[in-house]
């Protein structure tokens, strides 16, 4: 145990319940559990997140199953955020989680930007393709937006080519994600 404990905020994106994003989550939020920090988890599939609308210039946060979520954001130590790539980006539910964040943007409310902690976050993608380097636009995509909020640190984890190799069947990259969360 590292002596300093925090919460671990898990939030997989993605349609299945058990899937290759769900397990390297569960594991990386496993690893921060053995190392002595709470965990939280966020299914992005069980709760409604929508769209922000725009109205004469004004931005406008939809009612939905957000601010549920804010109370465990607000409290984060770190931010465990797992998507598969779907039609090259993340699944249409961490994309709108990610808007969602907008709430917390200096842009919006700078009261709200106060609220977002500076927290670390894990990036965990998963997909079809075999390269593990495809996709690092999108873990520079997230690094922008983390450092745009002020956390303090943003490490990628990858898992390609899991329709031949499942994340189950890949047990150094399990035992990665764990010591990820161990490292927190």
């Amino acid at each position: 145990m590292t002596g300093i404990t925090m919460k671990v905020v898990g939030v997989i994106g993605g349609a299945k319940r058990d899937g290759n994003t769900y397990k390297l989550v569960k594991a990386a939020l496993d690893g921060a559990l053995e190392a002595g920090h709470t965990t939280v988890t966020w299914r992005l599939m069980d709760v409604y997140i929508g769209h922000l609308g725009h109205f004469a210039d004004e931005i406008l946060p939809p009612i939905d199953d957000f601010e549920k979520m804010q109370p465990d954001l607000e409290s984060m130590g770190a931010l465990v955020l797992g998507s598969p790539i779907w039609y090259g980006h993340v699944d249409t539910r961490t994309f709108n989680f990610i808007n969602r964040t907008y709430v917390y943007n200096r842009s919006y409310s700078e009261e709200n930007a106060k609220k977002w902690p500076n927290a670390k976050a894990v990036n965990i993608l998963t997909y079809e393709t075999e390269d593990e380097h495809t996709y690092d636009h999108i873990l520079e995509w997230y690094n922008h937006i983390w450092d745009w909020y002020g956390m303090k640190e943003s490490i990628g984890l990858v898992a390609a080519g899991t329709t031949k190799k499942p994340v189950a069947e890949q047990k150094e990259l399990i035992e990665r994600a764990k010591e990820i969360g161990r490292n927190l």
